[in-house]
């Protein structure tokens, strides 16, 4: 079977925003040629680390997420201040910022869609190495999280029986696997 991309009629139209974030509707012609109203939710791209420090522990972030509504356990990461920022420059600024961290060694590991069905929106992923604390935290004024360590395989297993809920982290976390050693193996 064909695939037939949907083509774009018009421009887009922006139906609200604020704190970075968009929702806008934007006029399509289908693949069966019938006109289709769509709606995007936008906002910045941001990247995401999983930060290894010098002992063999990985950093983990723990905040109010208000689409969760609830207190969730993650990555360090966070939004690029404006468009065209350098993904690898985020995580730097976020992992120092979040966490008072510093790496020796990083790795890039791809990009994903935040939801490829209805956002532009991307999230790059990080492994950084050698992390070691050099500064205490320097939060944003919206910004209430605590820091932990805890061992890479305590980490992985949180992971793998679903502990961790953030699909961002926990993808990272698999695309850091074959970096730092681990085999992964088809079932």
């Amino acid at each position: 079977m064909d695939i037939i991309p949907w083509k774009k009629v018009g421009e887009p139209s922006v139906l609200a925003s604020g704190y970075g974030k968009s929702f806008t509707k934007q006029d399509f012609i289908d693949h069966t040629g019938k006109a289709t109203d769509f709606y995007f939710f936008d906002q910045p791209s941001w990247a995401i680390v999983l930060a290894v420090t010098k002992g063999g522990n990985v950093l983990n972030v723990r905040q109010f997420k208000q689409g969760a509504d609830d207190i969730l356990l993650e990555l360090p990461g966070g939004q690029a201040n404006f468009a065209g920022e350098d993904p690898a420059a985020v995580m730097r600024r976020e992992l120092l910022e979040e966490t008072g961290y510093q790496s020796e060694k990083i790795t890039p590991l791809g990009w994903g869609f935040m939801n490829s069905r209805n956002s532009h929106t991307k999230f790059f992923c990080f492994l950084a190495e050698g992390c070691e604390k050099v500064a205490d935290p320097h939060l944003d004024k919206n910004e209430q999280l605590d820091v932990f360590e805890r061992p890479l395989t305590e980490w992985i297993r949180m992971v793998e029986v679903g502990e961790i809920i953030s699909w961002d982290s926990c993808i990272t976390t698999m695309r850091s696997l074959s970096h730092l050693g681990f085999r992964i193996t088809a079932i």
